[in-house]
């Protein structure tokens, strides 16, 4: 944990987490790095209650399952505390439901608990958001004045507002009757592209553009709106504000009548909020469903045609009989490792995957791979090659995950490799460098360069124009995951049109730990 910008003052922290050992772990935590937190641990809904009625908080951390509720029954009494979600299991949809709830933040609790040592800059800024966010209401109450008095005050608390507002994650617009704009804060800058001086005193529709992100149309002019009928206005969950470049950015949009004393509207403030990465979120559930609703389709149909030519014709041939077989035999492997792997993905983000650890011979692992694979290769014309260690190559780990990890990247590179290429498998110990390194080369389509930072995402899929690609974009997020409960990491080098290489570094002697509470064995 960074405890070295949280040092200035002491904060009141509610810990609400029915986990005893999740308990332990954040004390812990708080007294190892001297984190200036006068927390205290509910560890029901009701509890949290009682400890709201009898004490102040500056920040409410929540689990999303506690012993007789949620998270969102504790938000329901937090009135205006910050207050940060965290879970075990990473449910999008639980996820997008905390954050518009109300949620500061949305914290996974992984198995090694990685999330601890992020969770205090988290708190720091939940807090100044709120304070950022009661400064803005201070200043909108003062923002009658200023509209009317238009006098060199008006520019001087503008600029103090706006060093208020910068720090601000969500983007920031005030503009008066005339929809000129007094207050423009960094994140909006950064959004549509327009530098806050060249902004400042423009009508608000030159700056901002609001499209629907489906039809491109222009969006309803929240701020018309508000300014006709002086009440809050929300836009659509498909708003997109459109940069200067033409680059659409998913925003959440809201604005607000600035009324003066006797009630009439003198000006809107707009609030904008990137929700990129939600909408992300939402788009890879709809391509994970039509991706797995084909992926099954597909194999069913052809088990299907093939078992009902099979029992409808008593006399075909042994030979007939025999291909439609093992074309039957054939989808139904296919099938077979797309549910599995769903399955894995799912008791990955469940919490619920072991480790069986024990002396894993890694070249051993290899080898089985590599002769598995082999006619899935010359079946494509590709030459699959393999330079492994004659002798043992022994890590603490589990085998049947290794050779997930080592079978996922070798049919992916045999995947994207056209006919007549080359794929090959390494297994390299460094024991000079502590490391194991298993590598897998192609001389295939190589990656884009802008989807390699998403590659091991889940669900996600490389466009290939005019390519149509089977799979469902699980393979290198299992790779990922099960390379973390190693203690290894992955690396990928790739150019497209050149083939791809991905490196397996993995420690030749691993603290053995639990896939779920991260204790030593």
């Amino acid at each position: 944990m960074e405890s070295s910008d949280i040092k200035e003052e002491k904060y009141a922290v509610l810990l609400v987490e029915d986990d005893e050992v999740d308990q332990m772990a954040f004390k812990l935590a708080v007294k190892k790095d001297g984190l200036p937190y006068d927390y205290t641990v509910a560890g029901t809904v009701a509890e949290a209650a009682n400890q709201l009625k009898t004490k102040a908080f500056d920040v409410v951390l929540v689990d999303y399952k506690l012993g007789d509720g949620t998270a969102f029954d504790v938000f329901d009494i937090l009135g205006d505390i910050p207050r940060i979600f965290t879970t075990g299991a990473g449910d999008q949809e639980v996820a997008i439901k905390a954050m518009k709830a109300g949620a500061y933040d949305y914290l996974v609790k992984d198995m090694s608990r990685n999330y601890l040592k992020v969770l205090p800059g988290v708190i720091k800024n939940a807090i100044n958001h709120k304070r950022n966010l009661d400064r803005l209401k201070e200043y909108h109450s003062s923002l009658e004045k200023l509209v009317k008095e238009r006098t060199e005050q008006l520019a001087n608390e503008k600029e103090l507002l706006s060093v208020t507002l910068a720090s601000m994650s969500d983007g920031v617009i005030a503009v008066d009757i005339d929809k000129k704009i007094i207050l423009f804060n960094r994140v909006v800058e950064t959004l549509s592209g327009s530098a806050w001086h060249d902004a400042m005193g423009k009508n608000i529709d030159e700056v901002l553009k609001i499209v629907n992100e489906g039809s491109g149309e222009p969006s309803e002019n929240i701020i018309d709106v508000v300014l006709k009928t002086g009440q809050l206005k929300v836009g659509t969950s498909q708003d997109c504000l459109v940069g200067q470049g033409g680059e659409l950015h998913p925003v959440s949009v809201s604005a607000a009548p600035i009324g003066e004393v006797g009630g009439n509207v003198v000006g809107v403030v707009v609030v904008l909020r990137d929700v990129t990465r939600e909408r992300e979120i939402e788009q890879m559930k709809k391509d994970f469903i039509s991706s797995v609703s084909h992926e099954l389709r597909t194999p069913l149909t052809s088990i299907m045609a093939y078992t009902d030519a099979i029992l409808s014709t008593p006399a075909l041939a042994e030979q007939a009989r025999r291909e439609y077989l093992l074309i039957i035999e054939e989808e139904s492997k296919r099938l077979a490792t797309l549910i599995g792997s769903i399955l894995e993905i799912s008791k990955i983000e469940s919490g619920k995957m072991q480790m069986l650890w024990q002396d894993v011979d890694v070249s051993a692992v290899a080898m089985r791979v590599f002769s598995a694979l082999t006619a899935v290769a010359n079946k494509g014309s590709i030459h699959l090659g393999a330079d492994v260690p004659d002798e043992p190559v022994i890590i603490k780990g589990d085998e049947n995950k290794m050779e997930s990890i080592i079978s996922n990247l070798v049919n992916n590179a045999l995947k994207f490799t056209p006919a007549n290429g080359t794929v090959n498998l390494s297994v390299r110990p460094e024991s000079a460098a502590g490391g194991l390194y298993i590598c897998v080369t192609d001389s295939g389509m190589g990656i884009p360069k802008e989807a390699l930072p998403k590659i091991f995402d889940r669900f996600y899929r490389v466009y290939r124009q005019g390519k149509k690609i089977e799979g469902t974009g699980l393979g290198l997020a299992i790779v990922k995951e099960f390379v973390s409960m190693h203690g290894g990491r992955v690396e990928v080098e790739s150019e497209e049109g050149k083939g791809s290489k991905f490196t397996i570094i993995l420690p030749l002697s691993v603290e053995v730990k639990s896939a779920v509470g991260g204790a030593a064995l």
